[in-house]
C-alpha cells in the first residue's frame, strides 16, 4: 500500500510500508509516505532503539543486516536474487547498480520500538522500504526495514520489489508500484496468481476502471479492492497476450527517464476490443 500526500516529490521520503490485519494483502507493501525521518537520527542517544549492524550478509544487490547471525546458504537470499532477475528480466530493466539495504530486526519488538524512535508518525506494520535522500550528493538511500517473523518471505519479496523498481525508473505510479509488488511478492512457482485477491475478485462485484485506478495518488483514496485490481491488471499485461506486455514494457521504459509518462489506459486499449470484459476474462480463465 503506498501514502502519496503533499507533493511526488516529498512522496519519495517513504515509499512503502507492508500492511498487517488484512488478510488478502498481508505483507505487502501498501503505503507511500511522504513525511521526513525524525531529526533525531543525526544525534542518537545511547539509550535509544538502535539499528542492527553486527552481521551483514549480501544477496545480489541486497545487503541484509542483523544482530543475530545469518547463514550464508539461507535458501532465501537465494530466492530473493532470483527475483531480481527474473523482475529485470520481465520488464526488461537496466541492471540496478544501487545497494539496497535490508535492517533485519530480531523481533517484532525490537522493530516497532526503532521504528517509532526513527519514524514516530508512521502507523505499526510489518516491514517499510524507505527511499532516503542523500542530500546536497544527489541520489537515495534506498532501505528495508522489517523483522525476521511468519511474513518475513513475503514481505521481503513485497518491499524488494518495490526498491529494485525504484533504484532504475524514475518513480511509478501508485496502482501500478503496487500492482508489481502483488505480483512478485508471491512464490515463484505460481506465476503471479494470488488466489486471495482472485477469490474476491470473482465472488465481489467487480467493475473494473483503469482509468478511475490511475488518478489515485495517495493511499486515502485506495481501499483493498483497489489493491486487488490493480494487482489483476498487471497479471493481465504479463500473462495474457503479448501487445499487452509490450504496452507495459513500453510504459516501464518511458519510466526510466520521467516520472509523468501519462496514463497507461489508453495504449491499453488498443490490445483489446473491450479492455474491461478482457481483465474479467481474464480473471475468469484463471
Amino acid at each position: 500500500m503506498n501514502l502519496r500526500f503533499a507533493s511526488r516529490t516529498i512522496r519519495r521520503w517513504l515509499v512503502g510500508l507492508a500492511l498487517m490485519g488484512v488478510p488478502s494483502l498481508a505483507g505487502c507493501t501498501l503505503f507511500h509516505y511522504s513525511i521526513a525521518p525524525n531529526d533525531r537520527d543525526t544525534a542518537v542517544a545511547t539509550s535509544s532503539p538502535q539499528l542492527p549492524v553486527k552481521h551483514n550478509q549480501r544477496a545480489s544487490q541486497f545487503i541484509f543486516v542483523s544482530d543475530f547471525e545469518l547463514k550464508p546458504d539461507q535458501p532465501l537470499f537465494r530466492e530473493l536474487a532470483d527475483m531480481r532477475e527474473q523482475i529485470i528480466k520481465d520488464l526488461r530493466l537496466p541492471t540496478p547498480n544501487s545497494l539496497i539495504t535490508v535492517y533485519l530486526f530480531e523481533d517484532r519488538e525490537r522493530y516497532e520500538s526503532f521504528m517509532r524512535y526513527r519514524y514516530p508518525d508512521l502507523p505499526r506494520r510489518r516491514a517499510f522500504f524507505v527511499a532516503q535522500p542523500r542530500g546536497m550528493n544527489g541520489g537515495d538511500d534506498l532501505l528495508v526495514y522489517t523483522f525476521w517473523g511468519d511474513h518475513i518471505r513475503q514481505d521481503l519479496r513485497h518491499e524488494l520489489t518495490h526498491a529494485v523498481l525504484h533504484s532504475v525508473l524514475k518513480d511509478v505510479p501508485l496502482w501500478l508500484d503496487e500492482g508489481l509488488a502483488e505480483y512478485y511478492e508471491l512464490p515463484p512457482d505460481v506465476q503471479g496468481v494470488n488466489r486471495q485477491h482472485l477469490t474476491f475478485l470473482k465472488n465481489e462485484a467487480f467493475h473494473p476502471d483503469l482509468n478511475r485506478l490511475e488518478q489515485l495518488s495517495q493511499v486515502q483514496q485506495m481501499n483493498p479492492a483497489e489493491y486487488r485490481e490493480a494487482w489483476a491488471w498487471v497479471h493481465l499485461m504479463l500473462r495474457s497476450k503479448p501487445d499487452a506486455k509490450q504496452v507495459l514494457l513500453a510504459y516501464v521504459k518511458q519510466l526510466r527517464s520521467t516520472a509523468n509518462p501519462g496514463p497507461l489506459q489508453p495504449h491499453l486499449k488498443q490490445c483489446f476490443v473491450d479492455l474491461n470484459d478482457a481483465l474479467l476474462a481474464h480473471l475468469a480463465s484463471m
